[in-house]
């Protein structure tokens, strides 16, 4: 394998060994024997997160939002979770319930509040409260879908309102009951 063939494969799996090694096991052993530099995977994350910014500003597709989150989280700083933010801004908001339950996951964080993920933890772990606040709101917008009958995801949105209460008391976001409770209460 060569070092352009290790490039091609690591970005096509957005960047992740559990991908490559479940998909591609034979390449990803061949990826491992090769010995990548740290540096230089991080170099190929970048262009990656250059790359899928990119292509969420111009076709606005929602659908691109998690894996960007994905890549981008690994970074974890002021930098990146300005471009989460701005992607974020970018996408356009699907009408049906299951693809906005999934970008209010994203927001919250889908492993619970004892892992600390999600843009909200991400945002107030870089000092940055406001920004937590703000996707905090754009969380419950997600979560506020009317005549969802499936209950697989009446039990999914219950979960997530269940967290951004616990994520509004602990990290002190001062949203009060009732947008928590009924968001579309809310006037705008």
């Amino acid at each position: 394998m060569t070092i352009n063939e290790a490039r091609i494969l690591y970005m096509s799996h957005n960047c992740s060994y559990f991908l490559m090694c479940m998909e591609r096991y034979n390449e990803y052993i061949e990826y491992c024997r090769l010995g990548v530099p740290k540096e230089q995977e991080e170099g190929w994350r970048r262009e990656k997160i250059r790359t899928l910014f990119r292509q969420i500003t111009i076709t606005q597709n929602y659908e691109l939002f998690d894996n960007f989150y994905q890549i981008t989280v690994v970074f974890r700083d002021y930098y990146n979770l300005r471009l989460v933010l701005d992607a974020f801004k970018a996408i356009r908001r699907p009408k049906e319930p299951e693809p906005n339950i999934s970008l209010a996951e994203t927001i919250l964080g889908k492993k619970g509040p004892k892992a600390r993920s999600g843009i909200i933890y991400w945002a107030y772990d870089v000092g940055q409260k406001a920004i937590a606040i703000l996707m905090m709101d754009q969380a419950l917008q997600c979560l506020d879908q009317h005549n969802v009958y499936n209950v697989e995801l009446q039990k999914r949105i219950r979960k997530a309102k269940r967290i951004s209460r616990i994520l509004n008391e602990e990290l002190e976001l001062h949203f009060s009951e009732i947008e928590l409770k009924d968001y579309s209460l809310r006037k705008f």
